[in-house]
């Protein structure tokens, strides 16, 4: 007998809170996006943190868009789900596909309609990242070196990353009326770094300490190439900051972005020094992550 309606609706909202946990990423997304506003008000040379009911706005539309990717890579992985994750709502049969194209399609209309109010632009980026996420889908299912590949995998992955600071850039132009200013681009980029600082360093490990069929990108190109490449995106992260902010003039405000690389020094001593578990190593990248993020708003405050 087929299920109601409420029960449908009810059953895809357990499954989103507990694949998508509603507080959790509207702590992380809030944080994100006035860090990267507060960033760019900076650099314009004007006030750096500056609360309105738009930047609120901004920070819903990407926590939503970052729930549509949650959908799709939950589709994505069935079939990994059924063998590695069998207690995954989808895997075990809470929630079926036809529950979750709903899901995206609601989403993306409610997304795609509250931003074309405000802004076409805006709407685009979004709509573009959206289509993105589904490319990688069909990548996925259809294209041997992608699925082989982790480093291939993120390196098309993370222009969705790329598009969510797109948005909050043209979103502050927008709201200031201000014209674009291209050392935005470089704050976008450092954030890339640091989001690849964590997302390299969670999925690294040394041999012998993993799962069977996990994928890391230590399989790869090994540990220790691997755990480098991780500590050199938040070389990358901290140097571009303290490019951007001419922090080194301070001794004070450099101490904002030179903490977070110290954690990843830290890290990346104990990684070859302990030979510890990658579930160790991915909670202190996300620590300096969020270390990160409070470095910008100290500074941009």
């Amino acid at each position: 007998m087929s299920r109601s309606v409420m029960e449908r609706a009810r059953a895809t909202l357990r499954f989103s809170v507990q694949r998508y946990p509603p507080l959790f990423y509207l702590l992380v997304v809030t944080l994100w996006c006035v860090s990267l506003d507060g960033m760019f008000g900076v650099l314009d040379g004007a006030r750096g943190l500056a609360f309105s009911p738009d930047l609120l706005h901004v920070a819903l539309s990407i926590f939503g868009v970052g729930y549509f990717m949650r959908i799709v890579d939950e589709l994505r992985d069935y079939e990994y789900d059924l063998v590695h994750n069998p207690n995954r709502g989808l895997a075990k049969g809470d929630v079926s596909f036809g529950d979750l194209y709903l899901a995206l399609g609601l989403n993306a209309a409610v997304l795609l309609g509250t931003n074309l109010a405000v802004s076409w632009v805006r709407a685009a980026i979004l709509l573009g990242i959206m289509v993105h996420a589904l490319v990688l889908w069909v990548l996925e299912k259809h294209w041997a070196a992608y699925q082989r590949s982790m480093f291939l995998m993120i390196g098309i992955a993370i222009q969705l990353h790329v598009g969510h600071g797109l948005y909050v850039w043209v979103a502050h132009a927008e709201r200031t009326g201000t014209p674009l200013n291209p050392q935005g681009l470089l704050a976008i980029l450092g954030m890339v770094f640091l989001y690849l600082h964590w997302e390299v360093m969670r999925k690294t490990a040394w041999p012998g300490t993993t799962k069977p069929g996990e994928k890391l990108y230590s399989d790869e190109v090994g540990s220790t190439t691997s755990a480098v490449i991780a500590f050199a995106m938040m070389v990358g992260a901290s140097g571009l900051y303290l490019w951007l902010t001419k922090s080194w003039h301070s001794q004070t405000a450099g101490w904002f972005f030179l903490l977070p690389l110290g954690m990843a020094i830290a890290n990346l001593t104990l990684f070859f020094r302990d030979r510890r578990p990658r579930a160790l190593s991915g909670r202190l990248a996300a620590q300096s992550y969020f270390a990160f993020f409070l470095g910008i708003i100290l500074h941009v405050w």
